[in-house]
């Protein structure tokens, strides 16, 4: 199971999520570093998971406000790992610019999607290498500015996106980012068992090195992980057990 580390970015700083009220976000503070920038937090989580992969969620431009490229470019040539990039992007043609510019995978949010023909649009110009889709979820129903998924259940989302060849997604369940309340087992175990074809990322909620050993039994085949690992709920020492066992 991959562990992925996320970067929260607003305003050019790392920030700390918390149950998707971007409104309270303050300033990162981290016990693997005393910096809210993104790059030294970025190899400060590096060298805490040895990950290949980190989750960059620019919410400036989730917000509608002016994206933070010069920022996510900067990470792309600093750093020797792969780029997941949640931009807010809602059409086919805002894709290349970030694949042009060094993202390896650009994520595709149920929040920020504005209709299903664009999402049709966006998974017939681009592969699924290219392509991550995040199911995100606000007290048990999808959030969305497209009027087929707003307040819909996850399962019928993740229905119509498996019929679409969609083949990675990411169930990010909102309210319980930054709480360390546990994931939402519930949601994880429905998906998993109605979907066994598709790649299942978790976000939300992981709060113990028991929580990332239950998600790899159920199959998940990787996890966003940030509050643990800047509180010291999870370290190196517990993601090492869990590639070793």
């Amino acid at each position: 199971m991959r562990i992925i580390p996320v970067l929260d970015l607003m305003g050019g700083r790392v920030v700390q999520g918390i149950q998707g009220a971007r409104a309270r976000y303050q300033p990162l503070r981290s016990s693997l570093t005393p910096s809210s920038d993104p790059l030294p937090v970025a190899r400060a989580l590096q060298a805490e998971t040895n990950c290949d992969t980190f989750y960059i969620a620019d919410l400036d431009a989730i917000e509608q406000r002016a994206d933070q490229r010069s920022t996510i470019l900067a990470l792309a040539e600093g750093l020797p790992v792969k780029l997941w990039l949640d931009a807010g992007v809602s059409d086919a043609e805002a894709v290349p610019r970030w694949l042009d510019g060094g993202v390896d995978r650009v994520v595709v949010g149920s929040e920020t999607l504005d209709s299903v023909a664009n999402l049709q649009a966006i998974g017939a110009s681009y592969s699924n290498e290219q392509l991550v889709f995040s199911l995100d979820v606000q007290q048990g129903q999808v959030l969305s500015r497209c009027a087929e998924f707003r307040a819909a259940p996850p399962l019928s989302v993740l229905e119509r996106l498996a019929a679409a060849g969609w083949r990675q997604v990411i169930v990010l369940t909102l309210n319980r980012v930054g709480t360390g309340s546990g994931p939402d087992w519930r949601l994880l175990e429905s998906a998993r068992c109605a979907f066994p074809d598709l790649s299942l990322i978790a976000g939300g909620g992981v709060r113990s090195i028991e929580d990332l050993h239950r998600l790899s039994r159920m199959g998940m085949s990787g996890v966003l992980l940030a509050s643990a690992l800047h509180r010291g709920w999870i370290n190196r020492r517990d993601l090492h057990s869990l590639t070793s066992g």
